[in-house]
Formats: C-alpha cells, sequence, structure tokens
C-alpha cells in the first residue's frame, strides 16, 4: 500500500495531456483525489490511463482507492454540483489543482475560450474560498507573455503585451485574476508556467499531435507526395505540388526566423517539476516558468527533423514572412496547416527560470535536452500512431489511451 498523506486534492482536468499526468504521480505519492471532469466520458477513462500508465496491478487497485470523480463543469455556478455535495467538497478538500483549460488558438472559439479560460477559473477561485481556505494551483502557460522579444521574469506579471491569439489572452487575463482573486481573499497560490509540452522523453508516448507534430507530419507528407511523384503515381494535383521527377530537392521555402526560439518541454519533465513544486510550502505566492532553458532555434529543429525522418527530396529553405509571395503549391500547403503557429516561428522570447531552478536544486529534475535522440523518440511513437488520427491509440498492455483535452 502507498503511503496516505491525508492531503485531499481537487483536480480539474485530469483527463488531459498535462492534468492525467499529474493525477498519476500524485495517486502513487499517496494523495486522496476528487477529480472534476466533464459529464462524458466517466470513470471508465481513468481507469484506462491508470491501468495503461501504471505495469503494477496491485498498485493500480491500491491507488485507485483514493481517487473520487464528480461530474461537473467549471463554467457554471457551483460547478455544476448538487448543493450538497458542492458544500461537502469545500470542507473536504485541502488544496485545488486547476488544469482544465480550452487550448484552441482560432479568434472564432473566443467565447469558448473566456467561458473556460477565465470564467472557468473565476469559479474554481470562489470554490477555494468557499468552505475551508484552500490552497490554488493554477496552470498557465509561458506565452502569457504575448509578443513581447525579451527576457520574461518569474516573479512579476507582465504588463498586458499584444498576444498572438485569444487562447494567450485569456490565459493572461485569467493568471491576473488568480493573483487579485487570490490575494484579496486571503488564498494561498502558485501558478505554474509550462512553454510547449511535447510527449514523454523516455517513451515518446502523447495524445496530443499539435504544434511540433503538425510541422513534422506536414513535412512527412510533402516528402511522401515528392517520392509517389517520382514513381509516376501521382494524381494532376501532386505533380503541381512537386514537379520534379528527376531525383532533385524540390525547393520550398517556408516561414520563420532562424534564429527565433522554440521552447519545448518533454511531458514527463514538466509533470515531474509542477509535481514537485506543488508539495513545496516555501512555493507559496510564486510564479514558476517550466521551461526549457536551452531552446532549439527554428533553424536546428528543421535540421533535426529533416535527418531523423531520412528527408531527402525537399530543400528547406526558412525565409521570413511569408505573406504577400508568390507560392508555390507545396508552400501553400505547408502554410494551410500550420498556420496557427505562424507567430511562434519569429519569437525571441526568452524565459527566465530562477525560482523554477531554485526550488528544485536538491532534485533529479532536469528539462533534458532537445536532441536527435529526444527527437527521434517523440516522432517515432507519433510515426506509429499514425499522428493521432484514429480515435483510440494504444500503450502498454494494449489498453486504449484516449485523446482527450
Amino acid at each position: 500500500m502507498t503511503k496516505r498523506l491525508n492531503k485531499r486534492i481537487l483536480i480539474t482536468g485530469a483527463r488531459g495531456f498535462l492534468g492525467s499526468a499529474i493525477m498519476k504521480r500524485l495517486l502513487v505519492l499517496g494523495y486522496e483525489l476528487r477529480l472534476l471532469i466533464r459529464p462524458h466520458g466517466g470513470i471508465r477513462d481513468i481507469d484506462g490511463y491508470l491501468m495503461g500508465n501504471l505495469e503494477d496491478t496491485a498498485l493500480y487497485k491500491s491507488i485507485s482507492q483514493n481517487l473520487e470523480i464528480f461530474e461537473g463543469d467549471i463554467t457554471v455556478p457551483f460547478l455544476g454540483f448538487d448543493e450538497g455535495v458542492y458544500k461537502r467538497l469545500t470542507y473536504e478538500v485541502d488544496e485545488v489543482f486547476h488544469c482544465a483549460a480550452a487550448t484552441n488558438f482560432e479568434s472564432q472559439r473566443a467565447v469558448e475560450l473566456m467561458d473556460i479560460n477565465v470564467h472557468g477559473t473565476e469559479n474554481m477561485l470562489r470554490f477555494a474560498r468557499s468552505g475551508k481556505l484552500k490552497r490554488f494551483h493554477y496552470v498557465s502557460t509561458a506565452y502569457v507573455a504575448g509578443r513581447q522579444n525579451s527576457v520574461v521574469f518569474e516573479d512579476k506579471l507582465v504588463n498586458e503585451p499584444q498576444f498572438n491569439n485569444e487562447y494567450e489572452r485569456t490565459k493572461f487575463l485569467a493568471e491576473k485574476m488568480v493573483v487579485e482573486y487570490a490575494k484579496s481573499a486571503g488564498i494561498p497560490y502558485t501558478i505554474y508556467r509550462p512553454s510547449i509540452i511535447v510527449g514523454d522523453s523516455k517513451t515518446g508516448v502523447t495524445c496530443r499531435y499539435d504544434n511540433l507534430y503538425i510541422f513534422a507530419k506536414v513535412l512527412s507528407n510533402i516528402e511522401n507526395g515528392c517520392v509517389r511523384n517520382q514513381r509516376g503515381s501521382m494524381n494532376k494535383f501532386h505533380k503541381r505540388m512537386t514537379v520534379n521527377d528527376q531525383g532533385v530537392p524540390v525547393a520550398i521555402r517556408v516561414p520563420g526566423d532562424p534564429n527565433a526560439f522554440v521552447n519545448l518541454v518533454p511531458l514527463d519533465y514538466v509533470a515531474d517539476a509542477i509535481t514537485e513544486l506543488l508539495r513545496k510550502r516555501e512555493t507559496v505566492g510564486k510564479i514558476f516558468h517550466i521551461v526549457n532553458p536551452n531552446p532549439p532555434t527554428v533553424e536546428k529543429l528543421r535540421d533535426l527533423l529533416i535527418s531523423i525522418m531520412k528527408i531527402k527530396n525537399i530543400d528547406l529553405t526558412i525565409d521570413g514572412e511569408m505573406d504577400g509571395k508568390l507560392l508555390r503549391t507545396a508552400e501553400r500547403l505547408y502554410l494551410r496547416r500550420t498556420r496557427t503557429y505562424y507567430s511562434y516561428l519569429f519569437s525571441k522570447l526568452r524565459f527566465d527560470s530562477n525560482n523554477t531552478t531554485a526550488a528544485l536544486r536538491d532534485t533529479d529534475i532536469h528539462c533534458p535536452a532537445i536532441n536527435y535522440k529526444l527527437l527521434k523518440i517523440l516522432l517515432n511513437y507519433a510515426i506509429s500512431h499514425n499522428w493521432g488520427e484514429s480515435n483510440t491509440v494504444f500503450v502498454k498492455k494494449s489498453v486504449p489511451y484516449e485523446k482527450v483535452l
């Protein structure tokens, strides 16, 4: 049996990419968890995740006894709970770990982003203040910094910058509200700002195939199109896309600044770091950047992707801003598929992480380098799981690991 810490934590977003990893670690440490999940999927999703990621069945059975699941909605009053359930939890729960968020970048999802990221966070703060006072852990994003091109420090909130998308803006508003509300209500709070999260550094496991994976997948599709064209099996559209059939690499220009930084962090590092930080009393009232201290540049990532994926039929040039240029078909395809992340290919943001470094100094938790070996692990997993295009992918013992937010 695992040690019981007699501390109960309510987690939102426990079926999500990061939230599920945090949940697993807290259960193994012996915490009692109350999960607030949206009313679909139910306990079977949680069971599937735990069984798929804990090889010891006896351990799974013991820690699952420390788990209670409640269906609710953070965007409505009292979190969608019955009054009795809400009141009971306000006195039963010791801490709140608020990880649930809408992560869409599209401006047409602005209402949804405000409802979940801002109003939902406000409802969770009210819960933290109700009954007995609870510590409040909030998962923000390093990109509340918006379009700044300087060093962003942990010790203070940035002045409201221009934002790349509605996601950044709503997370900024939510984070600002957490600080102001918590201080006025006397709620002890801690804020975690991860950068761009990719899969597990050791196994490659992921249930999210955005950011890095989108770029890799598009390049793979274009490369495969070139190969098929050389074999004479492509239709007219693809022949227009990659007209070279003489074995000479096809020149493709892509947007970006070669010296811009892409701050990638593996899921296991982020989850391990946050789990360690949330257990420390001295982290109350602080903000922590969970980032890569040595992020790769756009040019370095391009070179690594080309090498790992053995791309031989594309001559990929990073060519600055692409708007207004006459584009080839393959270039239009690349832009259309990656447009959501366009602005991040020009970012010179650097993130100070002194708070995180100091708090983790006596641990073995460090951000692994984004190098050939790590990227190969990530891409091998993504390719073997068809870039997540099926509804269900499989991990250890063929237990379903569902794609969820």
